[in-house]
């Protein structure tokens, strides 16, 4: 289903309807999931997904360090600082918005759960980190209806395709500053002595085998090679994450940072990379409906809101920013619409968190999450329409 899906998964399609917009996206494999797994049929039992978990964990290692890879010093630089400075505010809005109305909801709908101060946090946090992300396909796919906007799509594409630098960053500090004790089923926080040392860990890692990839990559001879190289070094990062409980995405993509930044030959390595990203983000969003998780009418409302918030706090840094007008900065806050769908590496980080903390607390967040994914790409071309509709009212 991932090979099939992914020959025509992100190419451009002649018309905005919502049905297409579905299939361009990938999220008709969420439902195919769902239909599949625990949650439906259950056609794939408990005992087949615990062993293909290791198929997953070398997925989520090869995407970490595909967009690590991306990372180049050489290319970040010509990019206007005031770009960042939209970057951060668009992101960190959404989160500290998610993460306090998460944090003061949560606990009051689940209040029979034992330890519920401590579950309320945990799942803010994750909301938070999950939530605030963009979807490029869905920016991307609109573009085309937006032809005279050329600088505000490229600043959509900038903010939607960087801001996975976040999540995973933040993903590396809850691996971090949390651990699983299987036998209860429990979520311990770490001190903060014991965090430290893990962040600093998992950073060396990463810098280490970055470093390595670069010295073997400079001994080969033949181009058949690369492959092996590239998918031995996520094997050996995949193995290291899962034996010190770190999180795969963050060492990968460190590692995949330090050896772009060292190779020269990029362009040759983004060729045989690129193609592979399809199929396993299709992969992702099978599983993350496979697995077993929690749905109530109480998580929907919860959803609800929540896609409310990051659309508002979005709308908000795009009126603030107006006024303030930073350097290279013109843009309508209507797009902040263009910034509301969820598709990139928030399904892979989700699936991290399952397979390492397998508790309660994670199947709310898989809900949760599951349920604001569907809600944003179903409701995403009706958004197009308001904002074609609001930018042409705004020029006449």
């Amino acid at each position: 289903m991932s090979f099939l899906g992914s020959i025509k998964l992100f190419s451009r399609v002649k018309n905005s309807s919502p049905l297409s917009y579905l299939f361009y996206s990938g999220t008709i494999y969420i439902f195919f999931g769902l239909f599949i797994g625990e949650n439906g049929l259950n056609l794939i039992s408990h005992d087949i997904i615990r062993h293909l978990e290791p198929l997953i964990n070398l997925s989520l290692g090869w995407v970490g360090f595909l967009f690590g890879f991306q990372m180049e010093l050489k290319f970040l630089k010509r990019i206007n600082g005031s770009w960042y400075l939209i970057l951060f505010f668009t992101y960190f809005a959404a989160f500290l918005s998610i993460f306090f109305f998460s944090l003061l909801v949560i606990g009051h709908f689940f209040t029979d759960t034992p330890g519920t101060a401590g579950f309320a946090l945990g799942i803010a946090m994750m909301l938070a980190i999950l939530l605030p992300e963009s979807s490029i396909p869905y920016v991307i796919w609109s573009s085309k209806l937006f032809k005279k906007q050329t600088e505000n799509m490229r600043l959509c594409v900038f903010i939607s395709s960087t801001d996975n630098f976040f999540p995973i960053l933040f993903t590396g500090i809850v691996f971090s500053l949390c651990g699983f004790l299987p036998a209860s089923g429990e979520i311990i926080i770490n001190g903060t002595g014991k965090f430290l040392l893990s962040f600093s860990l998992q950073l060396l890692a990463g810098i280490l085998i970055g470093g390595v990839i670069h010295v073997l990559q400079e001994k080969i001879k033949e181009k058949y090679e690369i492959p092996t190289i590239l998918l031995g070094s996520v094997f050996l990062i995949a193995g290291f994450s899962l034996i010190f409980s770190y999180s795969l995405l963050f060492v990968a993509m460190v590692s995949g940072a330090v050896f772009s930044n060292l190779t020269k030959k990029t362009d040759r390595y983004i060729s045989i990379l690129g193609p592979t990203e399809k199929p396993i983000y299709l992969i992702f969003l099978i599983f993350l409906g496979i697995k077993y998780v929690l749905f109530s009418v109480e998580m929907i409302l919860i959803a609800l809101v929540l896609l409310l918030i990051k659309f508002n706090s979005r709308a908000l840094v795009f009126k603030s920013l107006h006024k303030i007008k930073p350097r290279w900065f013109n843009i309508s806050p209507y797009y902040s619409y263009l910034l509301l769908p969820l598709s990139s590496i928030a399904p892979a980080i989700l699936l991290n968190l399952q397979i390492a903390f397998p508790n309660e607390a994670v199947s709310v967040i898989s809900g949760i999450f599951i349920i604001c994914f569907i809600m944003a790409e179903l409701f995403a071309p009706v958004g197009l329409k308001i904002v074609k509709r609001n930018i042409l009212e705004g020029i006449s």
